[in-house]
């Protein structure tokens, strides 16, 4: 259980750290990358190369997945893991090719560069929109 925790912190961070430069002050992420396949199959496949790496339990992984996505997408979260797993499960070529790409690419240092890099080339930072009433 305590070693789960530590997962989930480890990948907490690096996703937040990888992320952060197009977060807004509120620390939202950019909306379009809410339903961008690269993204979310990186995402999912860097979770399932770190949990493979650690040999973790089915449980876990979900668990890390859920908590990855939680913290990168906040309120939204379960709106793009239902997303994801649609993509998953219908074996969408872009998303799995994505997603094997990241799993390739893991390791265990959780050097996800190349993912902040293409999220800073495809995506404009995160702005909140204040409504006046």
């Amino acid at each position: 259980m305590f070693k789960s925790l530590k997962y989930k912190k480890e990948l907490k961070k690096a996703f937040s750290e990888c992320f952060d430069p197009l977060k807004s002050v509120l620390h939202n992420v950019p909306i379009p990358m809410q339903s961008d396949r690269y993204i979310t199959a990186s995402i999912l496949g860097i979770c399932r190369a770190y949990a493979e790496d650690h040999k973790t339990t089915e449980e876990v992984f979900a668990l890390l997945v859920d908590s990855v996505f939680e913290e990168i997408y906040r309120q939204n979260s379960m709106r793009v893991q239902n997303l994801t797993e649609k993509w998953l499960d219908e074996a969408d070529e872009e998303f799995m090719a994505a997603y094997y790409h990241a799993k390739e690419a893991y390791n265990p240092e959780l050097n996800i560069k190349w993912l902040a890099d293409y999220a800073q080339a495809h995506f404009d930072p995160a702005v909140e929109v204040n409504h006046l009433t």
